[in-house]
């Protein structure tokens, strides 16, 4: 195997190689290209009869990312929340959270359409550029987030204060991933060989470089505000209340643990492991997917981590129309089979009465 194999990096899916070994390996010539997504080339390269199982996977996951972001958004902009400096990260924090599970959902009709340029296309610059932005910008909220957690609580900062500067921020954070990451785009080219074959691969080995590097300083710089944060607010709180207490604040730190958990775990796994889709067994295939999904597990669950945690905001979602409108759908069903019951009860009682009578 050759020196590259051993040096490669898979990030958010994406396995850069670089071009001129495809052209030099013509007996191993990958058909999708040289940049290739482990969740599309799964679908691809592994056993037709899983192909249904992943496209279900994902349309599963995507779904309920959808259900848990829309619930979130829907709770987030009710009045009592998003004018909170907390509410307005979290709006935006869910906004960018459903447009990956949108990306997520790609995968399946990619797969199926990757042999049109169109989709070739947007798999080499699209789909990876705007994956790692909304992955970068979301923790970098969540880091926003957790910091306006530790003020609240530490510095008794207001949280209704003007929500111009959360935004100001929240455009900064676009401003910057979205310049940072243009590599994703300008940087690559989707060439076709002597042969036929499409490769994506990076016009210089800087860029592969630059790639990983702004991979490791987002996931590294977030995991140490989160812990940082975390540590601080525990010991707050310890201080300030008993042990057993402590649980009734644990919206503050669930999101944090959770976080940090998935970021290290995937970045753990990719600076230890090598992978390469087409060079590896089927389980190591679905292993790297797994971890791949760890990078959007907070997105997919930000109902889960943000708002079940927090009581005022559950608080908040009972108010909401859809929530309402199936407590009262679900109320009338079960006031009806109670009053049938009741009517079932009474006409036996009276057929038996008329029965005694009659006797």
């Amino acid at each position: 195997m050759s020196s590259y194999l051993n040096v490669s990096r898979c990030l958010f899916g994406v396995c850069i190689c670089p071009k001129t070994y495809y052209i030099s390996q013509h007996s191993n010539i990958i058909h999708d290209g040289s940049l290739t997504l482990p969740m599309i080339g799964a679908i691809i390269y592994d056993l037709p009869s899983l192909r249904y199982v992943y496209c279900f996977t994902f349309i599963c996951l995507s779904l309920i990312g959808l259900i848990n972001n829309i619930f979130s958004i829907m709770t987030f902009i009710r009045e009592r929340i998003r004018y909170t400096i907390c509410g307005v990260y979290l709006i935006f924090y869910s906004i960018f959270s459903l447009i990956l599970m949108i990306l997520i959902i790609t995968n399946v009709i990619i797969a199926i359409y990757y042999d049109k340029y169109i989709f070739r296309l947007w798999a080499c610059y699209g789909y990876p550029y705007l994956l790692t932005i909304t992955i970068y910008i979301s923790m970098l909220i969540s880091s926003t987030i957790v910091i306006e957690h530790l003020c609240h609580l530490f510095f008794n900062f207001d949280q209704l204060r003007s929500r111009k500067q959360s935004i100001q921020i929240i455009i900064c954070f676009f401003l910057i991933v979205s310049i940072l990451n243009l590599d994703k785009i300008f940087g690559r080219t989707l060439s076709i060989d002597q042969f036929g074959y499409y490769s994506c691969s990076y016009r210089h080995p800087l860029f592969k470089y630059w790639s990983n590097s702004l991979y490791y300083i987002y996931i590294i710089i977030p995991c140490c505000i989160h812990f940082t944060c975390l540590i601080c607010i525990l010991l707050i709180l310890i201080k300030r209340h008993p042990l057993r207490k402590i649980i009734l604040y644990q919206s503050y730190f669930t999101p944090s643990v959770f976080i940090i958990f998935c970021m290290v775990s995937n970045g753990l796994y990719l600076y230890l492991f090598d992978f390469h889709l087409t060079y590896s067994s089927g389980y190591l295939i679905r292993l790297h997917i797994g971890f791949i999904f760890l990078l959007y597990t907070p997105q997919i669950f930000t109902y889960m981590i943000y708002v079940m945690p927090n009581n005022d905001y559950v608080k908040e979602f009972y108010q909401i129309w859809f929530y309402r409108k199936l407590c009262c759908c679900f109320y009338d069903k079960q006031r009806y089979r109670i009053d049938f019951e009741v009517l079932n009860i009474l006409c036996a009682a009276r057929s038996s009465s008329e029965l005694i009578k009659t006797v």
